[in-house]
Formats: C-alpha cells, sequence, structure tokens
C-alpha cells in the first residue's frame, strides 16, 4: 500500500528478511538460532537501501539477495 502510494513521489518501499542470524535478541530462542552472520544478515538490506532509481519497490527480499521471500 505504501509503496504504491509514494512511487509518484520516488519513493520505494521495500521490506526484507535476513534469515535466521544469531544475535542478542534470539539467545533464548526454542527454535535454531541460524548459522548466518551480521554481514550476511545485512546484504539484502544493504542491497535495498541502495537501488538505482529505477530499482524495485513493494517486495520482500529474502536471504538470498534477489529472490523475492514467499510471504
Amino acid at each position: 500500500m505504501y509503496a504504491e502510494a509514494l512511487r509518484a513521489d520516488g519513493i520505494k518501499v521495500n521490506a526484507s528478511t535476513p534469515g535466521l542470524v544469531p544475535t542478542d535478541l534470539n539467545t533464548q530462542a526454542s527454535v535454531p538460532r541460524g548459522e548466518r552472520t551480521t554481514a550476511d544478515g545485512a546484504v539484502v538490506p544493504v542491497l535495498l537501501a541502495t537501488l538505482p532509481a529505477d530499482g524495485p519497490t513493494g517486495v520482500f527480499r529474502g536471504p538470498g539477495s534477489l529472490d523475492v521471500a514467499p510471504w
């Protein structure tokens, strides 16, 4: 909804998931904490933050960087 509303202003709205990254936030998790590094988890957010003007908007990207995450 935001992506469509802000498209005319040239503002991109995207979401990402870093995948399972062990951090201080999930030390007590009852599920596996993951084995990805924080650098691995940062790849997608950095990619989305540095998109060119003609880049995508309104997508949810997964830890595979260019893969659209199922939602």
